[in-house]
């Protein structure tokens, strides 16, 4: 075997939402009051998500409170927020606001049977549990490793120190895949690890230097051959 463990980040590689983030929260703020359109909605959270820091250790629900109320005071407040904002934050617990990739469980599933170790290295909250679990894969991996229990994100070199000791094998012996070349690729080469980018849509041919995917169906190669 090529390697013996592989990390996975999360959202956008293992699985994405249904739907945007924009529409999911359009859909549910027209029911207070709301009229502003999802590409609007969008465009606000993704400005604000990308300032926001880390997601914080101490209150992660007070951390996506601040943002989704500075989205909506941006495109236009809903009525009644504080009830708006905790189903948004509800939807994001389960398979409500998330669904599989058509081959993750494939995919995770051949690796497990390998005899891979397998671990989660995301820049989520403590709702990724659930969130495996509504998804059927949280039996797959040995090892979660989240910013808001961790106390570090991506693409800080603590955070994958702490996935790849968690572990329990070195980090050359573990590939990274992640569908972000800042926060996952360029990170994990840093810190020793090797990895490969999932690149869905094609965003990255130019970048001709790397490791690049486009299902994960292309795992099972990497770490066989």
């Amino acid at each position: 075997m090529k390697f013996r463990a592989v990390l996975f980040d999360a959202a956008e590689t293992l699985f994405t939402t249904r739907g945007s983030v924009g529409e999911i929260y359009a859909t549910i703020a027209r029911q207070y009051g709301s009229q502003v359109d999802a590409n609007t909605i969008q465009a606000a959270f993704v400005r604000h998500f990308r300032g926001a820091g880390p997601v914080s250790v101490h209150d992660e629900k007070r951390w996506w409170k601040d943002i989704v109320y500075r989205v909506f005071a941006d495109v236009g407040m809903v009525e009644n927020f504080d009830e708006f904002f905790d189903r948004v934050y509800e939807n994001f617990r389960d398979s409500q606001g998330w669904m599989l990739f058509p081959e993750t469980f494939d995919v995770l599933n051949q690796l497990k049977t390998l005899g891979l170790k397998l671990g989660v290295i995301s820049n989520f909250d403590t709702r990724i549990y659930s969130v495996l679990e509504a998804l059927g894969i949280r039996r797959f991996f040995d090892t979660v490793t989240v910013s808001s229990e961790a106390g570090y994100s991506k693409p800080q070199r603590e955070i994958f120190d702490l996935a790849v000791r968690s572990l329990g094998i070195p980090a050359s012996d573990v590939l990274l895949v992640g569908d972000s070349l800042r926060d996952d690729v360029e990170a994990a080469l840093r810190a020793g690890l090797a990895a490969i980018l999932i690149d869905r849509s094609g965003r990255y041919q130019s970048q001709s230097h790397l490791r690049r995917i486009s299902s994960l169906s292309a795992v099972i190669p990497e770490v066989t051959s």
